[in-house]
């Protein structure tokens, strides 16, 4: 891979310079590497920060001034683009990158570049008057929910961004809902005030109504649309107004100056009525404000301060009991500063959020892996968050989940796809590793075995002292990411057999990096599987490999992953007696299969034992059993697809005692093989949520297409001058519906898909796919 690097602009104090690779510091070294093949001339970058202070303070600043930050939202709300205001505001990058010329920095990938688009999570690190803040841009498309769960893992706060003409849209939903189970404070943006039937009203009461959430109006827009040229804060009761937009005006300049009656009487009384109202809800949620304003203020609150104010909100917010909304528009380089404000004064420092994993690590070394990248030279590639202790280079590190010792030889501050070699990590940071070649998304990494082990006696005796389970021990791994099982699959070769191992190569670097892909051979032909979220997760998988691995694939048509469940309760018996060298095998296994009952689908089988057999069973055969009755559910006995949602009960079990566990196991799997066989199979199709944004003059084809396609139509929302058709529709129905809703709205509508559930198909439809499966139609 070539290394090419980027040109950095240096202007620092005299006792610094930079020497080809090497940023020499107050006797400290910075080397600067590139981590993908990326024409980096066509931009002009800053120096790292280290120009205006201490190498020190740059690579491990003080906790306090850390925050670890994400940017999350629906597909083209703007994330990127705030995203290189911020860095271009901060002078990481000289020149502002924008998502339609793909030259932005955090979408590194050539797709990312092409489609304009947001695929991984590019972590960048910049300094903001005095604060570290570590950010991640997350994508906003569906196919990669993925990228945004295993981040918001290590998040300590996040700028959910909205667009102001749509409001709460679809994804946005589902990364909120996220948000909500990580208990990550935000704040929101409302983006795009420039744009037409950008509504500030309207945007807020649908945070309001959508997301069930108290929105704190810090900021009031001037101007909507296109006379959008500024804000008030109303914190202060400044106003803050931007030149007005030309070639030249980069959005650096801009006047803050106070709001005075003279200057706007409607609205410096709206300001006053917002604030006022800012105030009663800030009362209301902290008791230590409301102290304040009912004893010293209560005749007028035009004499509560603006730092008691600000300290009241970020008591709420790092309560998460409401969030604070500001607005801007990014495009037009206005509002990004007040935001980057914002971030530091009410989103979390590291040590301002409570882990309890922390008390049994005490001062040893604590940090999760959330993210891998494949390098070619220098091989896996891992996004680490140190939580507790220290990270240096050349040491080694144990993996709790993989129970393995590895040696980190490298440690790199993230600067998108540019990286800082440094030598230490601190508490609170995140940075790149190189040498962990185990590791994996979701994985805990301590010090030492020993470390672990001293870990696991404290949680065990806190555990005990407690008069809890043991399961208290749990808590020492850091929580993995949850990835949703693939709905769509398809076939992939190489050009040719010589090439199958480069195949099998690259796609075993792909799963590293992108968990929610699933990579599987067929039992009956041999050929790779390719399993993922959606039609571009696959297209995408596909372009990479040609165009990272240099392998020009095939891929089969795509198909939908169905699912099977039984119908009836039923019983099966298998024997098995095998002589292997001088040992005879012999098993009997009877089983009962079971429709589960109840809400919430489960991929597993729920295994449970019939008295007499739990009481005469030995614990290590209980393993092999529980294998056999999960392996056989891998592939169902009508078309191979996993079998869901079923309760199996052990009968009874006899077994020789020369018996191995593996022919325990088979003999098992037989006889669940049976057992399904008998209660018969319903075939499992998955439903989708589908959200449809489209013009009233649209709306009567897009409906009536939709009743072509099994569509449920469950609601019809108004939004600004366009309809939202909120609808479930048959996944099987919506292959390449993207090209059909463009032709029938003239490429003005846009839909998001997002699984819901799994649905038993009916008997005529069951039959049609049977057919089509077996090769009859």
């Amino acid at each position: 891979m070539l290394r090419i690097m980027g040109k950095f602009s240096v202007n620092v104090l005299k006792s610094s310079s930079l020497c080809n690779k090497y940023m020499c510091f107050r006797k400290t070294k910075m080397r600067v590497v590139s981590v993908t093949q990326q024409n980096c001339s066509l931009r002009n970058y800053s120096s790292p920060p280290g120009d205006v202070k201490s190498l020190h303070s740059v690579i491990n600043p003080h906790i306090s001034r850390i925050r670890n930050i994400g940017i999350m939202a629906h597909i083209d709300a703007g994330k990127t683009t705030t995203t290189e205001r911020m860095l271009y505001y901060s002078g990481y990058i000289r020149t502002l990158g924008d998502v339609d010329d793909g030259d932005t920095v955090t979408d590194f990938m050539a797709q990312e570049r092409e489609r304009g688009i947001t695929i991984q999570s590019a972590a960048v690190t910049f300094d903001w008057k005095d604060y570290r803040i570590n950010l991640i841009d997350t994508p906003g498309h569906v196919d990669f929910t993925v990228e945004v769960e295993r981040c918001l893992r290590v998040l300590d706060g996040a700028v959910a961004v909205f667009d102001a003409s749509a409001g709460v849209e679809a994804q946005t939903l589902t990364v909120w809902r996220q948000a909500d189970k990580h208990q990550i404070p935000r704040i929101c943006f409302l983006n795009k005030m420039d744009k037409n039937r950008a509504s500030f009203t309207y945007a807020v009461e649908s945070i309001k109504e959508k997301l069930k959430t108290k929105p704190l109006l810090l900021q009031l827009p001037i101007g909507e649309a296109k006379t959008f040229r500024g804000l008030v804060d109303v914190v202060t009761k400044e106003q803050i107004i931007w030149k007005p937009t030309s070639d030249l005006d980069d959005g650096k300049n801009f006047e803050r100056k106070p709001l005075v009656e003279t200057d706007d009487p409607n609205l410096f009384q709206e300001v006053q009525d917002a604030r006022n109202t800012l105030i009663e809800q800030v009362a209301d949620l902290d008791d230590e404000f409301a102290e304040l304003v009912l004893g010293e203020h209560s005749e007028n609150f035009d004499l509560v301060s603006a730092d008691k104010l600000q300290s009241a909100i970020r008591r709420i917010t790092l309560a998460q009991k409401a969030v604070p909304v500001l607005c801007g528009s990014a495009l037009k380089n206005k509002g990004v500063q007040p935001l980057l404000d914002a971030i530091t004064l009410y989103l979390p420092a590291p040590n301002e959020r409570s882990y309890e994993f922390l008390q049994w690590y005490k001062d040893d070394l604590c940090a999760l892996a959330f993210k891998v990248l494949h390098d070619k030279c220098r091989g896996p590639l891992v996004f680490v968050r140190v939580y507790s202790g220290s990270l240096k280079p050349q040491s080694a590190v144990y993996n709790i989940n993989k129970s393995c010792t590895e040696r980190m030889s490298r440690l790199l501050l993230p600067f998108a796809d540019q990286q800082i070699e440094i030598p230490s990590l601190m508490p609170g940071n995140i940075a790149l590793t190189v040498g962990l070649k185990q590791s994996a998304t979701g994985d805990t990494i301590v010090s030492s075995k020993a470390s672990a082990v001293a870990a696991a006696r404290r949680a065990g005796r806190d555990a005990g002292e407690k008069k809890r389970s043991l399961s208290g021990v749990d808590s020492l791994l850091l929580a993995g990411v949850e990835i949703p099982e693939p709905v769509f699959f398809c076939t992939i070769e190489p050009p040719s057999m010589a090439r199958q191992q480069d195949l099998d190569n690259a796609l075993s670097c792909l799963q590293r990096e992108d968990p929610s892909l699933k990579v599987k051979p067929d039992p009956d032909t041999g050929q790779t599987i390719l399993c993922g979220m959606g039609e571009l997760h696959i297209e995408i998988i596909h372009d990479r490999i040609k165009r990272e691995y240099g392998i020009e694939t095939y891929l089969g048509p795509l198909q939908i992953a169905y699912r099977e469940t039984i119908l009836n309760a039923a019983q099966a018996t298998d024997i098995l007696d095998k002589t292997v060298g001088d040992k005879r095998h012999f098993v009997t296994a009877e089983l009962e299969v079971r429709p589960r009952s109840g809400e919430g689908a489960t991929t597993k089988p729920i295994i449970s034992y019939a008295e007499s057999v739990s009481e005469v069973l030995p614990k290590e055969l209980q393993g092999a059993i529980e294998n056999g009755i999960t392996n056989s559910c891998i592939q169902g006995p009508l078309l191979g697809f996993p079998v869901q949602d079923i309760d199996v009960t052990v009968q009874s079990l006899t077994v020789h005692p020369d018996t191995s566990h593996t022919m325990v196991s088979a003999c098992v799997s037989r006889c669940i093989q049976k057992a399904l066989k008998k209660a018969g199979i319903q075939i499992l199709e998955p439903l989708m949520n589908l959200e449809i944004t489209v013009s009233e003059d649209h709306l009567s084809a897009a409906l009536a297409d939709l009743a072509q396609r099994r569509g449920n139509i469950q609601e019809i929302q108004s939004r600004q001058d366009n309809r939202v058709v909120v609808a479930a529709v048959p996944l099987a129905e919506m292959m390449g519906y993207s090209t059909v809703l463009r032709s029938l709205t003239s490429g003005s509508a846009t839909f998001t898909l997002e699984l819901a559930s799994y649905q038993a198909l009916s008997s005529q439809e069951q039959s049609a796919l049977l057919q089509r499966r077996m090769g009859s139609v």
